[in-house]
C-alpha cells in the first residue's frame, strides 16, 4: 500500500515542481563536474546518486503524463555508470558518463519543453 501512495505521489507532481527538478540537475551536474576536475571522486559519486534519484522523479513525471522519455532512463543509467566509475577511478569511463548524461538532457528539452530561456515551458 505504501509503494502505491508513493507511486501517486509521485504522479501528482506539478510543474512547479518539475521546474525544481530541473534546476537541481543543473546544479548538481555543475557540481559533479567541478568534483571530477578536483579528483573528489567519492563526492563525485555521491552527488551523482542525487542525480540519478532526480532522473527518476523526472521520469516519474513524464509517466505520469502517458510519455515514455527514453532520455530519463537513459540519464538515470549513466548515472549509475557515472558513479561506478567515480569511485573505481576510471577516468575515460567518467568522460564518457558524463557526455551521455549532457546528451539527454539536449534531447529531453528538445522533445518536451518550448519556449525561450527565462521562459521555458512543457509541451
Amino acid at each position: 500500500m505504501l509503494a502505491l501512495g508513493f507511486a501517486v505521489c509521485l504522479v501528482a507532481q506539478s510543474e512547479a515542481d518539475y521546474s525544481g527538478w530541473m534546476k537541481d540537475v543543473a546544479a548538481t551536474r555543475g557540481k559533479v563536474t567541478k568534483e571530477i576536475a578536483a579528483k573528489q571522486n567519492a563526492d563525485a559519486a555521491t552527488d551523482v546518486a542525487h542525480l540519478a534519484d532526480l532522473f527518476k522523479q523526472v521520469g516519474a513525471f513524464w509517466a505520469g503524463r502517458k510519455v515514455d522519455d527514453a532520455e530519463t532512463k537513459k540519464g538515470e543509467t549513466a548515472a549509475g555508470d557515472l558513479a561506478a566509475a567515480a569511485k573505481a577511478g576510471d577516468d575515460a569511463k567518467v568522460q564518457s558518463s558524463m557526455q551521455a548524461i549532457g546528451g539527454t538532457c539536449g534531447g529531453c528539452h528538445t522533445a518536451n519543453r518550448e519556449g525561450s530561456p527565462g521562459s521555458f515551458k512543457i509541451k
